[in-house]
Parts: structure tokens; C-alpha cells; sequence
């Protein structure tokens, strides 16, 4: 008998909608306990109705406390209200150059002809396209872009625009350029962490979108809460009830019970380190997962090898950030050309409960 058949024949999932578990996911309706974020976002838009400058706007606070999401929300409502604004959402640690950008600006705008075009020529086709109408640009994760240099051209060649900026970095924006402040000149809107309240009512509306009634016991969600509350990040509230699926599914359990939770929790840890990396930096860690003991340039010749055209200074900077994140550990030992650095990853876990 086929090994997938008994899959087939299950036919009962304890999932009613897993993808509302997804930290991405946007709930329909507004965004609970954010409407006076949104509000905000929406004033420095306003202008753009009146066919003038918007404000441009610097949205900080820790992670997992509904930034992105309430800029997508604004987002959605925008698109769903005109056409005449257009709207732009990049995350610029993914896309952190400023070719990267443009290109990612080129596909939101539909296009393609793209080849054998430089920066230059690529924005400047981007610009007549976008100065037809009024443009919003949402640039998450603005302090992990390699430069800052796109928003030279966005605030110089781009007429009507809202720059929204949204950085975990509170002293971010003292750390730019005088010039290129003094011509940002953003508002500033910090997000509060959720309550625990907010928290138990953030997750029980996605718990009622993802399970069938009844799959959690107050008792069992109460430790969930209160753990996602200790972390302060909404987004490992959702892990923890989605791994907790997922594990009782694989033992045809219905019910989310207490040791169920616990598998998920000790799992935690290695989530919380994902969340915060981009493309880059995933793949060194896995070259250092693989490779232990490395010295940095040994690490750099096999990271290059596998991905082309590398610079050391990048991969230096990544690895910076990956100790800082506490994924990696750094040995310093004697050797035969002095003293060397040998790395490897670091295994820590948020187990406990």
C-alpha cells in the first residue's frame, strides 16, 4: 500500500483555516487596538487627495507589535479607495540595494523590459511611470538596507509622495545623513507594545479563524498568552499555536493539550532567530551550520563558491549581525599565523516554559 494513502483517507484535519495563523496574514475588518496608529498613517497620506506633498513618516517599535501589518492595512484601504495614488510596499532587508529597489519597483508597476538597463535608466523609466498620479512608499525594515541612497532620487525626482519608514531602531533616523534629514523631515510614530488583554483578544480571533471550536482549553491558552506576553511579539504567539496544530495532527489528536504546548515552545527558540533574517544571512548560517569550526575567510571562500559574486565586506557585516543575534559563537585560538577566529552556530533554545 502506498505510504500517502492513509493521508488520503484522513480525511479530518485539526485545522479549520491554517493560514490565519500566518504572521503575514491580514485579518478582514480593521486592525484591533492600532486604529489611532492608522489614523496617523493616514493623515500624513492625505494631502496626496489634494493632489499635494504628503508627510513623510518614521514608524519604530520592537518587533512582532503590528507595524507592518498596520501599514498594510492602510494599504489595502487606499488601493480600495482611489486609483489616482499609488501604492508601494518593499522590505529592504530583503531588497537593500538600491538596484534591488528599483527593481522591486519596476515589478509592482508591471514592467518587464528590464534587461541590459542600468540603475539610472531603470529609475528614470520608474519616475515618468510614478509621477503620473501620487505615490505612497512603504519601506520596511529601512534600517537593514545596505544604503540609504534610494531616498535621494524618491525625495528629489518624485513629485507628490508619502515616504512611510518602518525601522525596530528608535535611533535610526540620527544615524542618517544631515542633508537627506532635511529633506525627509518625518513625522515620528512609535507603536506601543500590545497589553496582555489585547494579546489574549489578538489570538483568540485567529484561534477562532484556524480551529474548530473547542480545540483549546482556557487553561492551555492562558500559558500561551502569557508566554507570547513575556516575549512581546505577536508573531510568536502564532507560532506556538500553529506548531501546537501541526503536533497534534501528526498524532491524530483533536485537542491542543498542555504537552502539546510544551513541544511547541521548545521550539521557540529557533523560530524567533528565522524571523529576524533575511536571504543572506539564512544562507550563511546554514554554511556555518555545515561547516564548523571554519575560520571567517575559510567560511567566505565556501559561502562564494556557492553563491558567485560575493563581496568579503558583506559577508563580514552578516556576520556581525548574525553574532550579535546570539546564533553564532566566535573561538579565538592560537595558530600557526597567529591568533585566528573559528566559528560556529550557536544552538540555544527558548525551552524553558
Amino acid at each position: 500500500m502506498s505510504i500517502f494513502k492513509k493521508y488520503l483517507e484522513e480525511s479530518e484535519s485539526v485545522f479549520k483555516n491554517e493560514i490565519a495563523l500566518d504572521s503575514n496574514f491580514s485579518p478582514p475588518g480593521k486592525m484591533e487596538f492600532r486604529e489611532n496608529e492608522n489614523q496617523y498613517i493616514a493623515q500624513c497620506i492625505k494631502p496626496l487627495f489634494q493632489r499635494r506633498n504628503g508627510k513623510n513618516l518614521i514608524i519604530s517599535g520592537a518587533p512582532g507589535i503590528g507595524k507592518t501589518l498596520a501599514c498594510m492595512k492602510v494599504k489595502e484601504e487606499l488601493e480600495e479607495t482611489t486609483d489616482d495614488i499609488l501604492v508601494f510596499y518593499i522590505n529592504l532587508w530583503k531588497k537593500s540595494t538600491q538596484y534591488k529597489i528599483i527593481l522591486e519597483l519596476c515589478e509592482q508597476l508591471n514592467y518587464k523590459f528590464i534587461q541590459n538597463k542600468s540603475t539610472d535608466e531603470l529609475f528614470k523609466i520608474v519616475k515618468q511611470k510614478i509621477n503620473q498620479k501620487s505615490a505612497v512608499f512603504i519601506l520596511d525594515e529601512v534600517d537593514k538596507a545596505e544604503s540609504t541612497e534610494i531616498l535621494y532620487p524618491l525625495m528629489e525626482d518624485i513629485f507628490r509622495k508619502t515616504i512611510v519608514m518602518i525601522t525596530n531602531d528608535k535611533q535610526w533616523i540620527y544615524k542618517l545623513d544631515s542633508r537627506l534629514k532635511s529633506r525627509l523631515t518625518p513625522d515620528n510614530l512609535n507603536f506601543r507594545p500590545y497589553s496582555k488583554d489585547e494579546i489574549s483578544s489578538i489570538l483568540n480571533k485567529r484561534i477562532n479563524m484556524a480551529f474548530p471550536s473547542g480545540s483549546i482549553s482556557k487553561n492551555v491558552l492562558d500559558i500561551i498568552i502569557s508566554k507570547t506576553h513575556s516575549l512581546a511579539d505577536i508573531r510568536t504567539g502564532l507560532f506556538i499555536l500553529r506548531e501546537s496544530g501541526l503536533i497534534a495532527e501528526s498524532s491524530s489528536q483533536k485537542q491542543i493539550n498542555m504537552e502539546v504546548v510544551k513541544e511547541a515552545v521548545s521550539k521557540l527558540g529557533d523560530f524567533r532567530k528565522q524571523i529576524a533574517l533575511d536571504v543572506d544571512e539564512t544562507e550563511i548560517l546554514d554554511t556555518i551550520t555545515k561547516n564548523p569550526e571554519k575560520t571567517p575567510q575559510e567560511l567566505f571562500e565556501i559561502y562564494k563558491s556557492k553563491e558567485g559574486n560575493k563581496s568579503l565586506r558583506t559577508f563580514q557585516r552578516k556576520l556581525s549581525t548574525l553574532e550579535k543575534a546570539d546564533l553564532i559563537k566566535r573561538e579565538n585560538i592560537e595558530g600557526i599565523k597567529g591568533r585566528l577566529s573559528k566559528i560556529s552556530k550557536k544552538d540555544s533554545r527558548l525551552s524553558d516554559f
